[in-house]
């Protein structure tokens, strides 16, 4: 008939230090009782139903008058005893009493003729809720295990009912979600109190259940449980439980015994890493601590577990100690004055008196010198590597500074692309920065000379594009020849175009100048080789006609008439002046003569093979003029190839 409504965690982060209330009077059949975990519940002893709300009949005035404004707030009792207050509407809860309760708790003593009392006083400060609580479906439990003695099976079997949408169970330190309506677990009340009627009795745990059943059957408590089996079972389940302690008590004993034993050890300076376990024995055999190992194989066991632990702890004693010794005689060795030169020979002799050097050994010295010496050559290494740092910057600023003295005297038109160093060297050669970058070891003067003409070049291809733009132009108005002057070059060129030449320096102009002339001077010198191998050919082919058409006829004695009519109308005859027939005929008619002057002294066979090495002589010099003819003219067609691309190029399409 009453809802049982399990209240909610009360807020966090208070304490409340209220003892228990003490447990209401009967009323309505109605008595109020504490749960195991301190929460109050109240049984109806006639009807065998339990609920955690206070009934109406255990109400006051004014808790009714506050349960008839169907207000959300609801009342409950922590587990310390201090009330709180949930909200059933916004799960909140709080500490303190609500207005609203207040307010129906006011009305009521004011229709009783009393003053409303000073716990319903309006607070001076609003209250504090704490984090909603999400809802869980209830549980339905039995009533509670007194109220079970009380009310026999019939109190047993009844439940209390709970409304829907419910919280989990409350639990007293308010960590866990709880259920807004919960039913105490009367089976875990009556279980618990069994076994301890169990254990108040005197029941051993080596006993059976019929010897047990005889101690505890005439106790009240030994009908808290319903059934026989339920009660045997819980018997089981406290036997069990009893093991289980025996056995961990017994393994805290076995533990503490290990540890005594260990503690005996340690406590015993004479043991040492190196003490054998029969030695152990001698020493520690009468000691209780020892005796109560009773298995010879554990005790020894643990002794070698110890003595290793001993001697590791020992070895690290020794690490640390021949660290701090080597530590000594490094510094002994940085203060001797110990440089990368230093021979360990020496060292070793100059400090062997040191008590540093004395407490190692000759192995520890030794790595501890190798050690010093690694890193003074290490020291050495990082100060020449900064040393040589410092040179290439220095070095660096002077190739820069060179590079700057190049920019200048070719802005003051000292040199051009087109110059050439050992021209340029001789200007720069009294200059400071010129000596400095002899003073270098990376680039020569030469190489970073040859580097800026690169750049310029760069530069003066763009320039040259322009020029030769200008220069056609002139429409053959202007021609260059070797013997034409910059001035009138100039002149010449700004005269056809003076805007565009505002971006052109007078170097590049220089530069273009001679780059003309020179090509007029290749062309010339040319031109000159290819008129000598031209009347070269003809000499040799006039006088080879006239030596092939005369054959023997021809001798010393032939006049120049004779020749001429032979040679008459002949091609060889015809493509030579009559100038150049008369010079190849007086030199071919002087070689006659030299030949018979040496035939006449018996020299006829050398005549002969000179003869033979004039004419391999002219036939391969003809061979090579024809193929430095063929290479002059590829070249030209490559070249020529090669300017109308890059024309074609720069003109873009």
């Amino acid at each position: 008939m009453f809802g049982a409504s399990l209240p909610p965690p009360p807020p966090r982060g208070a304490c409340a230090a209220a003892a228990p209330a003490p447990a209401a009077a009967p009323s309505g059949g109605w008595t109020e009782h504490t749960a195991p975990d301190g929460r109050r519940y109240y049984f109806h002893k006639a009807s065998g139903k339990s609920a955690w709300e206070k009934p109406d009949e255990l109400k006051s005035v004014q808790e009714r008058a506050i349960t008839a404004s169907n207000t959300a707030w609801k009342e409950y009792t922590s587990a310390s005893g201090k009330k709180y207050y949930f909200n059933t509407a916004t799960r909140k809860t709080q500490w303190d009493m609500p207005d609203e309760m207040k307010a129906a708790a006011a009305a009521a003593a004011a229709a009783a003729g009393g003053g409303a009392p000073a716990s319903l006083a309006p607070p001076s400060a609003p209250a504090v809720p704490a984090a909603s609580v999400p809802a869980a479906a209830p549980t339905p439990v039995p009533a509670p295990a007194s109220a079970a003695v009380a009310g026999n099976e019939s109190m047993r079997a009844a439940t209390i009912s709970t409304p829907t949408g419910g919280t989990p169970a409350f639990v007293a330190a308010a960590t866990a979600p709880v259920s807004a309506s919960e039913p105490i677990n009367e089976a875990e009340v009556a279980t618990a109190k069994f076994m301890e009627l169990l254990s108040s009795a005197g029941v051993k745990e080596e006993m059976e259940w019929e010897d047990a059943m005889k101690l505890i059957i005439n106790s009240q408590s030994y009908r808290v449980l319903a059934s026989l089996a339920e009660r045997k079972a819980t018997f089981v389940k406290w036997r069990e439980q009893k093991r289980e302690e025996r056995e961990e008590a017994e393994r805290k004993r076995q533990r503490q015994i290990k540890v005594d034993f260990v503690q005996l050890l340690k406590d015993t300076p004479a043991l040492t890493s190196r003490t054998r376990f029969p030695k152990a024995i001698e020493m520690l055999s009468l000691e209780p601590r020892w005796i109560a190992i009773g298995d010879e194989f554990e005790r020894e066991e643990l002794f070698e577990e110890y003595a290793m632990s001993l001697e590791r702890k020992e070895a690290a004693e020794r690490r640390a100690l021949r660290k701090e010794r080597m530590t000594e005689f490094k510094s002994v060795l940085l203060q001797s004055g110990l440089t990368v030169r230093s021979q360990w020979r020496k060292v070793q002799v100059q400090l062997e008196e040191e008590p540093a050097s004395k407490a190692l050994d000759k192995i520890d010295r030794l790595a501890v010198y190798e050690e010093v010496a690694r890193a003074l050559e290490a020291e050495g290494e990082q100060q020449r590597q900064r040393e040589r740092e410092v040179e290439r910057r220095l070095e660096r600023k002077r190739r820069d500074q060179f590079r700057s003295l190049l920019s200048a005297k070719h802005s003051e038109g000292a040199f051009h692309v087109r110059s050439h160093w050992r021209d340029v060297s001789k200007v720069l050669a009294g200059t400071q920065e010129y000596q400095g970058a002899l003073q270098q070891s990376g680039s020569t003067p030469a190489e970073l000379f040859e580097d800026f003409i690169e750049q310029l070049n760069e530069q003066y291809q763009a320039h040259r594009k322009t020029l030769k733009a200008i220069m056609a132009a002139l429409h053959g108005n202007f021609t260059v020849t070797l013997e034409t002057k910059f001035d009138a070059f100039e002149a010449a060129l700004r005269g056809a175009d003076t805007d565009t030449l505002e971006g052109v320096p007078q170097s590049s102009l220089i530069a273009f100048l001679e780059e003309l002339q020179d090509k007029l001077a290749r062309d010339q010198v040319e031109e000159e080789r290819r008129v000598e191998r031209y009347r070269r050919a003809a000499l040799d082919g006039y006088q080879d006609s006239l030596r092939g058409l005369m054959g023997a006829l021809l001798s010393s004695s032939t006049t120049w008439e004779e020749a001429t009519a032979v040679m008459k109308g002949k091609p060889a005859a015809e493509s030579m002046t009559a100038e150049e027939q008369r010079a190849a005929f007086d030199d071919l008619i002087a070689s006659v003569k030299a030949a018979e002057a040496a035939e006449a002294d018996g020299d006829a066979e050398e005549e002969r093979q000179k003869r033979k090495k004039e004419k391999r002589d002219r036939d391969r010099r003809r061979e090579d003029d024809d193929e430095e003819e063929r290479r002059r003219r590829k070249k030209e067609k490559k070249a020529k190839r090669h300017r109308e691309e890059r024309e074609e190029g720069e003109t873009g399409p």
